[in-house]
């Protein structure tokens, strides 16, 4: 009885022990205020070349499927060359300024930030190809995971964070990226939601400049954890904000502020202004998903205004964009439902992937729209000077019209709605929201998303404005394949 008793004492000092050491890594408060230090746009990238394009990536959500369609694109960018004007070629890869992802994306994002030159021979492996929900549960159902997660201050998600960092990202932080070298990568933007506010939350310096507090020290696996943190799956991630070494709010937000015009410029500086409220001390990060599904957000708002800390407006306003290039990666799947022809409802699983799901492809449908309608209606504006100033030509002592939109767009989308075959497309739709599909699947998500750039309208009249030989290569996606995931007979 005394050695079983003895056993007890020391199994509950364990305990107490463990779960007072298990805490979610805190980051630090601000050490500078130099608009020049740290993970910002200027910082990171150069001074635009006006002679080559502006590429801005957008990676939507959706687990380990849109982290393979994500891939399939990069993969396939590799393959797009053009000729400058002396006549040498360059890759199209070699002008990505900025990538935006969200949850799934943001694992591609990343490990690409972090590793470009092992980038498509590794991440397959490390990633794609491995049940990811399978480690997340074997590390849950650890006895020291579980005397871990009694502890308040360390959740499920912090025992993602260390699955991501053993598995994929190491210890590696924002201070790493910065270590790259002004313009070696692209600026990295993962974005998740802050809860307390129902706000886009994105992983840069100038946010967390809102909370008073140093990105550079914060592993980049925290925030792809943050941006991929799935509602209910995983408890919401927390990070501490700051007073004491704060420095002032951008002036757009006060001016925003003062108007009161009630628009999303002025919902933005209320979002942004909260931080410093007395009262907050933490903020509470889920999955980017729930505010911006396709990682479009923030480059609308970057497209359409100066507000934005990495503005692509301001460059174009500096004439320092002739050619804005938009590809966005849209992972959304589309689920079809026979509740109509049973009396009894839905269950509880079938609601809460509606309640999810359903808002958040409504947002991804209005990002889309924005920035679709808002380069639709530049080329507009730019196309009525040209049709004036044609008219004014010849005219005695009449100037011509000054052209103030100087800058080329181009967006295009890439999704499964595009594609041709009806049962492929129906096939891909119906892919699941997980961190585990077959080999093969990805593959054919892979050979998918290079098919739909390679056939994709806008990005060939974008590539064609930008080189007037070029073409797109052939993309044949292989039936064998399509059979192998999807079954059936193949009308490719």
């Amino acid at each position: 009885m005394r050695i079983l008793k003895m056993l007890s004492v020391f199994s509950l000092f364990l305990i107490l022990l463990l779960t007072g050491c298990a805490h979610y890594p805190v980051n630090p408060p601000l050490t500078s205020q130099d608009p020049e230090v740290g993970y910002r746009y200027n910082v990171v990238r150069d001074i635009p070349d006006p002679d080559r394009p502006f590429v801005l990536l957008s990676f939507s959500g959706g687990g380990t499927r849109a982290a393979a369609f994500s891939f399939g694109l990069m993969e396939e960018l590799r393959h797009v060359e053009y000729r400058t004007e002396d006549g040498s070629k360059r890759k199209l890869l070699d002008d990505v300024e900025i990538i935006s992802s969200v949850s799934g994306g943001s694992f591609t994002s990343a490990y690409y930030a972090l590793n470009p030159d092992e980038f498509y021979h590794e991440f397959p492996e490390k990633f794609l190809y491995r049940n990811i929900e399978r480690a997340l549960l074997g590390r849950l159902l650890n006895p020291y995971n579980l005397i871990r997660l009694a502890s308040p201050d360390f959740s499920r998600i912090d025992m993602a964070e260390e699955l991501y960092q053993d598995m994929l990202f190491g210890d590696k932080t924002f201070a790493d990226l910065l270590k790259k070298g002004q313009g070696k990568i692209p600026f990295l933007v993962l974005n998740a939601t802050d809860i307390g506010i129902t706000h886009r939350f994105e992983f840069t310096q100038n946010q967390f400049d809102l909370v008073c507090s140093d990105l550079a020290d914060v592993s980049v696996a925290r925030a792809v954890a943050a941006s991929s943190n799935f509602p209910v799956a995983f408890a919401p991630l927390t990070i501490n904000a700051y007073k004491h070494t704060c420095g002032p709010l951008p002036k757009w937000i006060d001016l925003a502020l003062r108007s009161k015009t009630h628009d999303r410029r002025y919902a933005d500086a209320v979002a942004g202004a909260s931080y410093r409220d007395p009262d907050t001390r933490f903020v509470h990060l889920l999955d980017g998903g729930l505010s911006d599904n396709l990682g479009l957000r923030g480059p609308f708002q970057a497209i359409t205004t100066t507000d934005s800390s990495w503005s692509i407006l301001q460059q174009a306003n500096f004439q320092r964009l002739n050619r804005l290039m938009v590809i966005a990666v849209n992972a959304k799947t589309s689920k079809k439902r026979n509740w109509n022809k049973k009396s009894k409802p839905p269950g509880i699983g079938a609601v809460l992937d509606v309640v999810m799901n359903g808002p958040m492809d409504d947002v991804s449908f209005d990002s889309l729209e924005n920035v679709d309608n808002h380069f639709r209606y530049m080329k507009q504006l730019a196309d009525t000077v040209d049709a004036c100033n044609s008219k004014l030509t010849g005219c005695p002592g009449v100037d011509q019209i000054p052209k103030s939109i100087v800058t080329s767009f181009t967006f295009s989308e890439l999704s499964f709605d595009r594609i041709e075959d009806p049962r492929l497309m129906r096939c891909l739709q119906a892919l699941p929201t997980s961190l585990a599909l077959s080999r093969k699947t990805v593959d054919l998500l892979r050979v998918a998303a290079a098919h739909l750039l390679m056939t994709s309208e806008s990005f060939e009249e974008g590539m064609q404005n930008l080189d007037r030989e070029w073409k797109p290569r052939e993309v044949k996606i292989d039936a064998e394949l399509v059979d192998a995931v999807c079954g059936g007979s193949n009308s490719w």
